[in-house]
């Protein structure tokens, strides 16, 4: 049996944030990061949300993935609303239908990259998946560093440690926080093109948070977001490279920031 083929849940698991916010206090005023976002993704989807720091892009990767809540409004993952459960039901959730990616790679020193791919297993109870591992490892071509801790792995073999461990428990979204930002632009390429392949030949369901143009031209569409809320999306394949995504990039934010004037 090939566990790498779709994921778990043969039904269209639809990803939906509906008119969201998200507000801080700051000392005695109140900061809103995230206004009223309206976002639909559907299974198999690879979206890749674009924005300048402080944007909001985190924030609502950060609501997606259930680590905050909303002040307002309502994030369903898989048709699960994640206001509904505990904070245990949540945490549960969360380690086994969402996959998490780092630019810090967050991998645990002591433990191989074997059992840092395992650990959402290994946390939840779980039996270890050896043949899901090794098939998981070949796929992302660290078959051969499995035995290696992290510290003797390059940035783009520990990278794709961190995408297998967010892939074991076979999620139904993945969420990526500037997967390529520790990374040089050659090994960030590859990884870009490696969660393309996982997108299209598994229908995989990948978010990735990035201000890189370079990433966001692998994605089906782009989410723009300025000062908190989205200002536009858009298909990727509408622009051949990543220089004319970026001069669209560009001419988005700038025509938000002149209607404000």
């Amino acid at each position: 049996m090939n566990h790498l083929q779709t994921p778990a849940s043969s039904t269209t698991e639809i990803t939906t944030v509906r008119d969201a916010s998200k507000v801080y206090a700051q000392g005695d005023r109140q900061v809103e990061a995230l206004r009223h976002v309206d976002l639909t993704i559907e299974q198999g989807m690879f979206v890749a949300v674009m924005g300048a720091s402080g944007s909001g892009k985190s924030t609502l990767l950060h609501l997606m993935s259930g680590l905050t809540h909303p002040s307002s409004g309502q994030i369903c993952i898989a048709g699960v609303d994640l206001a509904s459960m505990s904070d245990r039901q949540l945490t549960q959730f969360r380690r086994d239908r969402i996959g998490l990616v780092f630019q810090a790679f967050n991998l645990v020193p002591s433990l191989t990259a074997r059992d840092n791919i395992l650990f959402p297993l290994f946390a939840a109870g779980r039996t270890a998946d050896e043949t899901k591992v090794n098939e998981l490892a070949e796929r992302l071509g660290i078959r051969e560093r499995l035995t290696h801790r992290p510290d003797s792995l390059s940035g783009g073999e520990q990278q794709r440690v961190a995408i297998a461990r967010s892939l074991i428990t076979d999620p139904a979204i993945v969420l990526a926080d500037e997967p390529t930002g520790s990374l040089d632009s050659v090994t960030g390429q590859a990884i870009c093109k490696l969660l393309r392949e996982l997108c299209s030949e598994q229908n995989r369901t990948i978010v990735v948070v990035t201000h890189e143009p370079s990433v966001a031209v692998w994605a089906d569409d782009v989410v723009v977001l300025k000062d908190g809320g989205i200002v536009e999306r858009f298909q990727a394949s509408e622009y051949g490279d990543a220089q004319s995504l970026a001069a669209h990039y560009q001419q988005v934010v700038g025509d938000r920031e002149a209607s404000l004037v």
